[in-house]
C-alpha cells in the first residue's frame, strides 16, 4: 500500500476511513515502519497526523507489532508544532513503552516538556505515555516517581491529573 497516495487522492475518503485503512495495512504488516519513515518526507502534518492516528490505534491493541523504529520515529513529533502530532506521538509512546524500558530518556525528557503545555490535550498525552512509564519497575523504583507525585500536585486539569495518579497508583504496588 502507498500511504502517500491513499492520502492524497481520496478527497472523497473520510479521514477516519484513511486512519482505519492504514491501520489494517499496519496490523497486516503490509506497511512498516519504514514506509511511514519515507511517507513523512511527502506529507503535511494534517496527513501525518492521519498515520499517527493509525499507528495510535494499532499500538494500542497490538504493542508488539511495534519495534524499536516506531519509538525512535514518533519521539521526534513529541516537541513537534503540530499540537495533533504532539498528542498521537505521545499516545504512541505510551503504548509501547513497556517494550523499550531501556530507550526512554530522551522522550521522558520531552514528555516532561510538554507537560508545561498551556493545551490540555497535550498535557494528558503526556500524562498518558508518562503515567505509562512510571508503571515499569525501573522508572517507578527511580526518582522519577517523586518527580510525577509532584507534577500531579500541581496539575490543575483533573483529567490530565487522573492519568498521572492512575500511574502512580500501580507503580506504587512496585515500589520495593
Amino acid at each position: 500500500m502507498n500511504i502517500v497516495e491513499l492520502l492524497a487522492n481520496s478527497a472523497d475518503v473520510k479521514p477516519v476511513e484513511k486512519r482505519e485503512v492504514i491501520a489494517k495495512a499496519i496490523q497486516m504488516k503490509s506497511v512498516t515502519i519504514v514506509d511511514i519513515q519515507t511517507a513523512r518526507n511527502v506529507l503535511n502534518d494534517k496527513n501525518l497526523a492521519i498515520v499517527f492516528e493509525a499507528m495510535e490505534a494499532v499500538s494500542g491493541k497490538y504493542p508488539e507489532l511495534a519495534d524499536l523504529g516506531w519509538l525512535i520515529f514518533v519521539q521526534g513529533f513529541v516537541l513537534s508544532k503540530s499540537n495533533s502530532l504532539k498528542r498521537e506521538a505521545s499516545r504512541i509512546v505510551g503504548n509501547i513503552a513497556s517494550m523499550f524500558p531501556d530507550d526512554l530518556e530522551t522522550v521522558m525528557q520531552y514528555l516532561m516538556c510538554n507537560t508545561k503545555n498551556e493545551s490540555t490535550v497535550i498535557r494528558w498525552g503526556s500524562a498518558y505515555a508518562l503515567s505509562r512509564i512510571i508503571q515499569i519497575p525501573k522508572y517507578a523504583n527511580s526518582a522519577f516517581y517523586d518527580v510525577l507525585t509532584s507534577l500531579c500536585v500541581q496539575e490543575q486539569e483533573t483529567g490530565v491529573k487522573n492519568q498521572l495518579l492512575n500511574g502512580l497508583k500501580k507503580a506504587k504496588k512496585l515500589r520495593k
